[in-house]
């Protein structure tokens, strides 16, 4: 037999805590004394062992009880390994949300919780509906190259695309043919042709998505002073250096 303050330190926790599984009888000691002492068995040291495991291992205590008298554990981590799995993809989504948000913070300065609100309230039945639109745009091909991370601001690869969007923003108001605004113009190109392959047709189609309602395209969100200075300064970039692509090596730093 061994103390209660024997088996706190041997298996590393408090008093208190084995003197609240036995109020719940979730580990009652072998023996107590009229003194009230409370003696453990080397069965009850076991049994303590496996609690701690089961709790480490995510479980509550008002479940612990009733695995414990249970004798087929396979089901017990299944079901575990299951709410895992789902905990996980939580994370996953939250992850992205944040990374979503933080990135809208840098492009629009002034935090749009309204743009925010609507992608953290999507359902999956609306992400769906989403991709199904997207479908209607784009085949095969183009969709697995719309799902490269650097045009996903929920991604950690999409820093660029949030940096040349920011600037976007920032120097809205600067005359599309200045230098700031051809050297934009010259950076969207570069990023764009490397992000769709050099692919233009399908540079114009994810272009004039954007120019659609959030809650439609659901790619990123801008807003319409940004998309028109956007528009502009690739116009005159355009106009200068020929259709897209064409003469930017020459003109890139």
């Amino acid at each position: 037999m061994y103390s209660i303050g024997e088996v706190a330190k041997e298996i590393n926790i408090t008093v208190r805590t084995l003197r609240y599984y036995d109020e719940i009888n979730l580990l009652k000691p072998s023996y107590t004394a009229e003194s009230g002492y409370r003696f453990y068995s080397n069965e009850n040291i076991i049994t303590l062992q496996r609690i701690i495991a089961l709790k480490e291992l995510g479980f509550p205590l008002n479940e612990i009880k009733t695995i414990l008298d249970q004798k087929n554990w396979e089901n017990v981590f299944e079901e575990q390994l299951a709410l895992i799995a789902k905990e996980k993809e939580r994370l996953r989504d939250l992850e992205k949300t944040m990374r979503m948000s933080y990135h809208l913070s840098q492009i629009e300065q002034e935090l749009s919780w309204r743009n925010i609100f609507q992608f953290v309230r999507q359902t999956e039945e609306e992400r769906y509906n989403n991709h199904l639109f997207l479908e209607q745009y784009f085949d095969e091909r183009e969709l697995n190259i719309l799902k490269n991370p650097s045009l996903d601001l929920g991604e950690r690869e999409s820093n660029e695309l949030v940096a040349l969007l920011k600037t976007a923003k920032e120097q809205k108001s600067e005359e599309p043919e200045s230098p700031k605004s051809q050297d934009l113009a010259n950076k969207l190109v570069y990023f764009l042709e490397n992000t769709f392959y050099g692919d233009s047709a399908l540079i114009e189609k994810y272009w004039l998505l954007q120019k659609q309602p959030p809650k439609e395209g659901n790619l990123f969100m801008l807003d319409d002073d940004v998309i028109q200075y956007i528009e502009s300064i690739m116009d005159h970039y355009e106009a200068k250096w020929g259709e897209i692509g064409k003469g930017r090596a020459d003109h890139r730093e």
